[in-house]
């Protein structure tokens, strides 16, 4: 059995690797291959996203820091076109990381990846879902994605198209009609689909039993992915497990 202090010095040296190398992937806790889906992806991000969120962490500037550079890190994964050149190349944008801002980033995923409970994740969404934080942020990233929802659920935590697509309708026409965003085509065209499929009866409340086993679904999901990847690569991912749960 290996020592230790042997594990920590090689949990020392993944961690630098990890930090030269930029490697996104650590930052979210995911392995690199086998490669991970996006779903995988956006679980992990909304699991360290419910820790740093400005929302529970007022008044918290580090908190705050660690979220944009959290946010710049998915701003990578979650789109294709960004995240194959990443994995071509290996490299990201040095201006869009400095490097201590991502040191500070992976050290901090290091110390609470573990802590993030299937409650943590429930108690969120009560308080989240419906409410007019969830309400900007659903405006904030329509903006930004220009009316494009598919990548506005990827982005809004807790959310999923089956269940929110009508309410995130309802608030981005009450903006337009307000003229506090923009009308886009793409976004039209979308809301007229949604608008032909009955809403579900009560969305905020129908989920919670739902929610509370998908959570736990995805904390077992996320056990099987670290576990595969152990099998697949033996004492490197055994040691990276036991240094995730030190």
């Amino acid at each position: 059995a290996m020592s230790s202090h042997d594990s920590d010095s090689d949990s020392d040296a993944r961690d630098d690797d990890a930090l030269a190398g930029k490697d996104l992937y650590a930052v979210l806790g995911l392995e690199r291959t086998p490669a991970p889906s996006a779903k995988d992806i956006k679980r992990a991000y909304h699991k360290m996203a419910l820790r740093l969120h400005p929302d529970k962490n007022v008044g918290d500037d580090e908190a705050a820091g660690k979220f944009q550079t959290l946010q710049r890190v998915y701003g990578i994964l979650s789109d294709d076109a960004k995240r194959k050149m990443y994995d071509e190349t290996g490299r990201v944008d040095d201006a869009e990381f400095g490097g201590e801002e991502f040191e500070t980033l992976y050290r901090y995923y290091r110390s609470v990846y573990k802590k993030v409970e299937t409650d943590d994740i429930v108690d969120f969404e009560k308080t989240y879902r419906g409410s007019d934080e969830e309400r900007k942020d659903v405006l904030e990233y329509y903006t930004t994605f220009e009316g494009d929802m598919t990548k506005v659920f990827a982005w809004v935590m807790c959310s999923e198209e089956a269940d929110d697509s009508h309410r995130f309708a309802d608030v981005v026409d009450a903006a337009i009609r307000a003229k506090d965003v923009r009308e886009y085509d793409v976004y039209t065209k979308w809301a007229k689909e949604v608008r032909k499929k009955k809403a579900p009866k009560d969305p905020l409340g129908a989920r919670k039993v739902k929610r509370v086993k998908a959570a736990k679904d995805g904390e077992n999901d996320l056990m099987a992915l670290i576990q595969r990847n152990q099998a697949m690569r033996g004492d490197q991912a055994e040691n990276m497990f036991a240094a995730l749960e030190a």
